[in-house]
């Protein structure tokens, strides 16, 4: 969490934007360490929600970013697909993006995607889950945006990754 809360504040963000928000936790925390924060937006998927990834199906939040709620300036948004059913227009422009939602392949690439439309230059997008796990695909999609050009680094001894924009 450290490590994470440190790369968000080395933008100085006004606006971030967390994929798997889940019960809020990250949020809060983050809210409550990093200066300057006037927008936080996450995204999550309703309770009921079946994963693609076996190892994510006891993820699913009962109440998403219960947390994170009683902060104003967090908005929490629940789409029956998570991410999947968004469109750059529906996400403000953000400074830092923390990608910790659909671990699959597919949600991987979409995440990244809509992050790439929506972080400003000088921003910074955060991978979590980079552990080389074959449970999961971050690790395998981040090592193919690498060798397409991406110039994402993986956080020596975390399981975080980042690429500056």
């Amino acid at each position: 969490m450290e490590t994470l809360i440190w790369l968000i504040a080395s933008v100085k963000p006004r606006s971030v934007i967390e994929f798997g928000a889940n019960s809020g936790r990250t949020a809060k925390a983050i809210l409550r360490n990093v200066q300057g924060i006037e927008r936080y937006v996450g995204i999550d998927v309703p309770q009921g929600y079946v994963t693609e990834k076996l190892v994510q199906r006891r993820e699913v939040p009962d109440r998403p970013g219960e947390h994170a709620l009683d902060d104003p300036r967090f908005r929490l948004l629940i789409a029956r697909h998570g991410s999947h059913d968004m469109a750059p227009d529906d996400l403000p422009a953000a400074d830092a993006v923390f990608i910790d939602g659909d671990h699959s392949a597919r949600g991987v690439r979409r995440d990244y995607a809509l992050a790439k439309a929506k972080v400003r230059p000088g921003g910074i997008i955060i991978f979590h889950d980079d552990n080389g796990s074959e449970l999961v695909d971050v690790s395998k999609v981040l090592d193919e945006f690498v060798e397409g050009g991406a110039e994402i680094v993986h956080v020596s001894g975390t399981w975080l990754a980042y690429e500056q924009v």
